[in-house]
């Protein structure tokens, strides 16, 4: 079965991966330089790193420490970097992004979420609320459809509302419904939202809606970021996870410009 370009990407456990960095490159790069070593010397070398880590099991744990904190250190660099980057992309709200609150407010919170994310589901509220609270801040929505080919279906459909305005509405009324998301749901939600609904399935089809998905989800990766919910502030800080509405206010106090 082909995968949707949007099917969530999956990581090695850290564990393993950093073994393998660790242990099976180097081994492997030995393996392919015969001309370095005899078949006797190189059966030696590995007998020697195996007696090693028996003797000192602490090797390979300072080795993974290292590693994690390497890896962590350039992924929060390249983060830095792309926030740079991409400032124009994350801070205007883009044809087909969804935003509430104040259109001039000083403090953008840009959040990438997932239709079906049940921790998405249950910040919403918080952060309109947050919004109504605060006219100084404003919510631009960035849709990343990464939980399976369902989340692809309510995701095309949220960002081809934009087309009728009705982005927020229609995210809103997805999110919050009980019934199985299928195309006839799309066509009552739509209904229901007062947008026509044939024309919300035509344009669920366009190829602006696909890549304005498959950007946000390169986005997504670029910024080092592994799920949802993941929230922006002032193209500065990243916050992933959901976070309180208390959360939110210190966090703003601190990152506001």
């Amino acid at each position: 079965m082909k995968k949707s370009p949007f099917q969530r990407y999956f990581h090695i456990p850290l564990t393993a991966s950093l073994f393998c960095g660790v242990m099976v490159t180097p081994l492997s790069g030995y393996a392919q330089d015969n001309s370095s070593f005899t078949p006797e010397q190189h059966k030696e070398i590995i007998s020697t790193v195996r007696q090693a880590l028996k003797n000192d099991p602490s090797i390979l744990e300072d080795a993974i420490i290292a590693a994690q904190q390497k890896r962590t250190k350039q992924r929060t660099e390249s983060a830095s970097k792309t926030l740079a980057e991409k400032k124009n992309v994350l801070m205007n709200v883009l044809p087909t992004d969804g935003f509430i609150g104040n259109p001039n407010a000083k403090n953008t919170i840009v959040e990438f979420f997932d239709p079906r994310c049940p921790y998405c589901k249950k910040i919403l509220p918080e952060l309109v609320q947050l919004t109504k609270d605060d006219k100084n801040v404003r919510i631009i929505f960035k849709i990343v459809p990464i939980l399976g080919e369902n989340s692809v279906l309510q995701s095309r459909a949220i960002v081809a509302a934009t087309r009728q305005n009705g982005y927020v509405s229609m995210m809103k009324a997805i999110m919050d419904s009980k019934e199985e998301i299928t195309e006839d749901t799309i066509k009552t939600i739509a209904k229901q939202q007062k947008l026509d609904a044939d024309r919300l399935i035509q344009d669920m089809k366009a190829a602006s809606v696909t890549k304005a998905l498959e950007d946000n989800v390169q986005l997504l990766r670029d910024l080092g970021i592994d799920g949802t919910p993941a929230l922006v502030i002032n193209d500065k800080k990243i916050i992933p996870g959901a976070v309180s509405y208390e959360t939110l206010k210190t966090i703003l106090q601190k990152e506001g410009r």
